[in-house]
């Protein structure tokens, strides 16, 4: 049973995280300022379900301490703040794509120095062919918008932006993807200690960061009146931008609610993975929803990733026992037998 549900919240992270992405770009279309208003929609939406259904308002006990979770916490706004200040770099989306698909490597990296893992070598092959299959993907992407829109369009897109604020982007980037998968190891170190408390975890992750949102107060108030002002929904009859918003809500708290229950059933390197694919699929979704071409590049990518995931799974091993191996002893970590 156990197995079952973590598959079904596998392809629900696919499900619900790839949908997001759609209503997501709609709503950044529309506003590019919008970021923080759906955060916080997002967050308050999260944090209004667990006050009722875990929390119990207030009669749940809490497993985990809160010194915990307000360091958990901190790493966690850290990444968002870093990846916002990036953007405001003028660093492209594609480019941004690039290096969150980057976690794969850098959780990799962590776990063997954080936390004494050893992997065997076909994690580290298969995390190589994911990463250099979306990173073909996206370059490819880049190319075709560029090749679409003219050079006219992205010579005036990064107008004004010196060599110091690209560097200056990349550093945050890389210092947002580190933190990241810092973050991840952080989480599993919790859950292996406390146990798994994935509802918890979820419900104190996003009550916590509510009373940040003040500072960008007036930028929340500024893109509600735009979703306020857009045109009907020939279906539901609300605003579009507004139905948009709640479709938005409701595929990331799914995505959200199965990736924090995947996090207490497996490693963070596996989950890495699965959202890095997510990713990857994503950037397809991008493709053929909003009417960009699927070129050979994407297709070299495609084969890439399908390789990566093939060993990662190690499917073979699957084939010799007859049975799918369990969540948790198949994400291949070694641990280092203590002196």
């Amino acid at each position: 049973m156990a197995e079952l549900w973590t598959m079904v919240a596998m392809v629900l992270v696919m499900v619900g995280c790839c949908s997001n992405v759609i209503f997501l770009e709609h709503l950044i279309r529309a506003s590019s300022s919008s970021g923080n208003m759906i955060v916080f929609f997002q967050f308050l939406f999260i944090f209004l379900e667990g006050l009722v259904f875990h929390n119990k308002f207030g009669k749940t006990k809490r497993i985990i301490p809160m010194k915990n979770y307000l360091m958990m916490v901190a790493m966690h706004f850290t990444v968002n703040i870093t990846n916002i200040m990036a953007l405001d770099c003028d660093i492209p989306m594609p480019l941004h794509m690039i290096f969150k698909s980057g976690s794969l490597v850098a959780n990799l990296l962590l776990g063997c120095i954080v936390m004494k893992q050893r992997y065997p070598p076909s994690k580290f092959v298969s995390v190589l062919f994911v990463s250099v299959g979306i990173f073909i993907c996206t370059l490819a992407t880049i190319f075709r918008t560029f090749s679409t829109q003219g050079m006219h369009q992205a010579q005036t897109s990064s107008m004004g932006t010196s060599p110091f604020t690209i560097i200056l982007g990349v550093t945050l980037l890389t210092y947002a993807l580190l933190m990241s998968a810092r973050l991840g190891i952080y989480q599993e170190r919790l859950f292996r200690q406390y146990g798994k408390q994935s509802r918890e975890a979820m419900f104190y992750n996003h009550l916590i960061p509510l009373p940040l949102f003040i500072f960008v107060a007036p930028t929340i108030v500024t893109n509600i009146e735009i979703l306020n002002a857009s045109p009907p929904s020939p279906t539901t009859h609300l605003p579009i931008l507004w139905q948009h918003m709640v479709m938005n809500i409701v595929t990331q708290y799914i995505c959200i609610r199965c990736i924090f229950y995947l996090t207490t059933v497996t490693t963070s390197l596996t989950v890495t993975l699965l959202i890095t694919l997510r990713k990857f699929v994503s950037i397809f979704i991008s493709v053929v929803y909003f009417g960009n071409h699927f070129t050979s590049s994407h297709v070299i990518g495609a084969i890439f990733v399908f390789i990566g995931t093939i060993l990662y799974s190690d499917i073979s091993s699957w084939k010799r026992t007859g049975k799918s191996p369990n969540p948790v002893s198949t994400n291949g970590v070694h641990k280092l037998k203590s002196n």
